[in-house]
């Protein structure tokens, strides 16, 4: 386990082309260098008991997660209140424990209930951006290693119900599930602090590379435009999505 990079920060990778995360950072860092992680941990028994109310209740409101291209996985299940600082009114309506206590975090641009259904496995995959770290608090964890884990790079962990992990999404990693009970976790994302006064363009570079994504999985054909065609369309829309989100804080949305 590592701390975040006190360095100079790096060149920031966006996943949106063939290329892999080269940089520095560690697959997992080290969570006592991170200071939401004891909020989340102290408010897990609220948190837990507020997102299994919400699950009981209404298991398959829950939507498959977007995987782009031709993958799908049915059995990853996401609900999102933040996206890069996007907001989404309803489900911070469904969750607002959840919402109270992930708005105290600097910096936190995503926050997502996952569920993880039995026999399932996630195919290795990329995150959109190097400039953030994931934390996972466990909610539902029906067993650890190695029938139900996350491995990124060549480091696996089991998550354990009312403690955090914090992985670079940037790195490939994927997850599975062995076992015959659902797996549910709190994901939260936070700008790293080198990165926060350029939170919100970089949260327009990671919108946009997943708006391509999704394109490009509708249309395949996509896939083949040249690199300077793509990193245009990039800039493009990343300062789409930054209008959007400045509009959003405007209007306090």
């Amino acid at each position: 386990m590592s701390s975040p990079s006190t360095t100079a920060p790096e060149p920031l990778f966006f996943y949106v082309g063939p290329e892999w995360y080269k940089g520095r950072e560690p697959r997992f860092y080290d969570v006592s260098t991170l200071p939401w992680v004891k909020l989340l941990e102290e408010s897990y028994p609220a948190l837990r008991d507020e997102i299994e109310a919400v699950f009981a209740a209404d298991a398959e409101s829950f939507p498959a997660n977007f995987t782009p291209y031709a993958y799908s996985e049915a059995g990853w299940r996401t609900v999102n209140l933040y996206s890069y600082f996007l907001r989404y009114p309803a489900a911070c309506a469904r969750f607002p424990t959840v919402d109270r206590v992930v708005r105290q975090i600097p910096g936190m641009c995503l926050a997502q209930i996952a569920v993880l259904e039995p026999h399932t496995r996630i195919k290795a995959h990329r995150g959109d951006c190097s400039a953030l770290i994931r934390t996972h608090l466990g909610i539902r964890v029906p067993a650890g290693l190695p029938e139900l884990g996350i491995r990124v790079g060549r480091e696996e962990r089991g998550w354990e119900e009312g403690r955090c992990f914090a992985i670079q999404i940037a790195h490939r990693h994927y997850a599975w599930n062995r076992t015959d009970q659902r797996r549910l976790v709190l994901v939260v994302d936070v700008i790293r602090p080198e990165y926060f006064d350029a939170r919100y363009a970089i949260a327009g570079k990671a919108l946009a590379a997943i708006a391509m994504k999704w394109c490009a999985t509708k249309l395949p054909v996509l896939k083949k435009l040249p690199r300077p065609a793509t990193r245009a369309v990039h800039a493009v829309l990343g300062a789409a999505f930054r209008v959007r989100l400045w509009v959003q804080r405007r209007l306090g949305l």
